[in-house]
C-alpha cells in the first residue's frame, strides 16, 4: 500500500487552497452579524449574572 506524501511546497499549496476556499464562503455581512450577536450575548450574560448575584445577596441577607 502506497502512502501519498506532500513536500513543502505541496503542503503550502494545500493549506493556501483550503484557506482561500474557506474565506470565499465568508461574507462581510455574516461577520458583522456575528460580531453584533457576540456583543449582544455578552451584554445579556453580564446582566443575568449581575441580577442573579444581586438576588442571591439579598435572599441570603433576609435569612
Amino acid at each position: 500500500m502506497s502512502e501519498a506524501s506532500l513536500n513543502g511546497s505541496g503542503r503550502v499549496g494545500f493549506l493556501g487552497g483550503t484557506i482561500i476556499s474557506l474565506l470565499n464562503g465568508i461574507s462581510f455581512e455574516g461577520v458583522i452579524e456575528t460580531v453584533f450577536y457576540t456583543f449582544l450575548g455578552t451584554i445579556v450574560s453580564f446582566g443575568v449574572s449581575w441580577l442573579l448575584k444581586y438576588f442571591m445577596k439579598n435572599h441570603l441577607k433576609g435569612r
